[in-house]
């Protein structure tokens, strides 16, 4: 009995254990105004923005899946398509700065990186847009569109039509110092899309389901080629359906490969692709269920990123989800071992009277984490800065000084900083305990460090470089703190 208990207790903790590299993300969505804005001026939004990050940076979140493209709108200036009706409550007009390069500019001020979330073929819900707005697809090119129930879909199948979706992707690469881009409805409606038409006219005898699945694989593949070209350091990832095939975890359910065309396995196995955010938004033990769900992606997809959707939406009244799910929903993804988590969405984490962000950072986000780096687009390591030293002129506040490394082999130096603070030597760079402060953008060599909380005693301290794709560098020299209650004393 003894040994099934220690057995019960060591399992327990591998799988509770806060990993030293996890995404956690956090989908924040424009359209209808439903995390952001909630209101209009340059003042309020920005206003709204900076509260959204300080408290997801404080909840120790690290990736955000900003919507940058909802209905054939964008929030940010394009000389292609409209402004995002949720920015100005309409499709005409403009506001008076650029909502992406604020939201770009205050997140890495965070460490946060900001990937752009783009709702790619589908370009309207309900209703249609003014007549007025020559600029939305809907108006500007009729002929890429069709109506679906209520909705307005860009038919994937016409060449001309992806080409336009491309050319609006590489106007935003060209234009913004993003981390990622994020594929969202990048899909078929459903088999029954009305693309008869097109389908003669472009399907060079094909089976129709495989000419589909071609269609949009043409253009993810392309989009990621584009990125390549233009900024390579952006990452490429999408959220699909749940399931990806029924047959893989032997659901009945709907399913991105035969019911909406999607396959990100197949982009991934042709190395276009660099993580997936599948929608497994069920409960433990539900059917379908999310663990069963996510084992099923983990078993299918290799070398690259995996980081499974989380419903916080449904711990909201209607539905009455407890937190405890989301915590084991959190603890069974880094049991089955892949790379994070992506909450959907913001609203749901910063105004559920459940208090979700507390109740994360008090569990299984109780430390930061690390972005995991993505080894096949860059492993080459930055230099680790120099000349680390301190200063103080009170009990346990101190002021850090360093200067910044040279450039590295690729020509990378520090985009951030991570900063350790240990009792032992060396210092443990993987342990979350020694995590003083991740992700110090690299445009200061200084930083002030209060160790007020900290009991008396001697204490460690290094500085690690990171580049812009994630790898950190080996440490810094090591400075030493001697925290005594009446004098402290520094030795280099």
């Amino acid at each position: 009995m003894k040994k099934i208990l220690l057995l019960i207790y060591i399992l327990s903790s591998l799988i509770y254990c806060q990993p030293k590299n996890e995404v956690r993300a956090v989908w924040v969505t424009t359209a209808y105004n439903l995390d952001w804005p909630k209101t209009y001026g340059e003042e309020n939004q920005k206003a709204e923005i900076l509260n959204l990050f300080d408290a997801l940076k404080d909840a120790n979140f690290n990736t955000v899946f900003f919507q940058v493209r909802a209905r054939g709108d964008l929030i940010y200036p394009s000389k292609i398509e409209p402004w995002s009706k949720s920015i100005l409550s309409k499709l005409k007009g403009k506001p008076d700065y650029d909502p992406l390069k604020f939201i770009i500019a205050e997140a890495h001020k965070r460490g946060l990186e900001i990937h752009a979330w783009w709702n790619v073929f589908k370009v309207y819900g309900k209703g249609e847009p003014d007549k007025s707005d020559s600029e939305h697809v809907i108006n500007k090119h009729p002929e890429f569109c069709k109506r679906y129930g209520e909705q307005w879909w860009i038919d994937p199948g016409i060449p001309s039509a992806r080409k336009y979706l491309l050319s609006v992707a590489a106007e935003m690469l060209h234009n913004y110092d993003l981390d990622g881009v994020h594929l969202d409805y990048i899909r078929y409606p459903n088999p029954d899309f009305n693309d008869g038409s097109t389908y003669r006219k472009y399907g060079n005898g094909v089976n129709k389901d495989d000419w589909r699945r071609n269609n949009v694989t043409d253009f993810v593949e392309a989009l990621y080629g584009s990125i390549q070209s233009i900024n390579p350091v952006i990452k490429l990832g999408c959220a699909p359906l749940g399931i990806y095939k029924n047959t893989e975890n032997g659901y009945s359910g709907w399913e991105a490969f035969a019911d909406t065309y999607q396959d990100p396995v197949r982009w991934i196995r042709d190395k276009k692709l660099d993580y997936v955010s599948p929608q497994t938004y069920w409960k433990i033990n539900s059917i379908p269920n999310f663990s069963r769900s996510l084992r099923s992606w983990e078993n299918i997809i290799s070398e690259r990123q995996i980081f499974p959707g989380v419903a916080a939406f449904k711990t909201e009244k209607d539905i009455n989800w407890p937190l405890e799910e989301l915590s084991a929903q959190i603890d069974s993804s880094r049991a089955i071992g892949v790379e994070g988590q992506a909450f959907f969405r913001a609203e749901n984490l910063l105004e559920n009277n459940k208090n979700i962000l507390i109740f994360l950072k008090s569990g299984v986000y109780k430390y930061p984490a690390k972005i995991p780096p993505m080894s096949w687009k860059d492993q080459i390591k930055p230099l680790p800065p120099t000349g680390l030293t301190s200063y103080s002129d009170s009990k346990s506040k101190y002021t850090l000084f360093w200067r910044a490394p040279t450039n590295s082999i690729d020509g990378d130096t520090a985009s951030y900083y991570n900063i350790y603070i240990s009792k032992t030597i060396p210092l443990d760079l993987d342990n979350p305990l020694n995590f003083y402060h991740l992700r110090l953008p690299a445009d200061s060599n200084t930083f002030d460090i209060n160790l007020n909380s900290y009991a008396d005693g001697k204490y460690f301290i290094c500085i690690t470089s990171l580049d812009r794709e994630n790898n950190e560098s080996i440490p810094s020299s090591v400075i030493t703190i001697m925290l005594q209650k009446s004098v402290d004393v520094v030795k280099k």
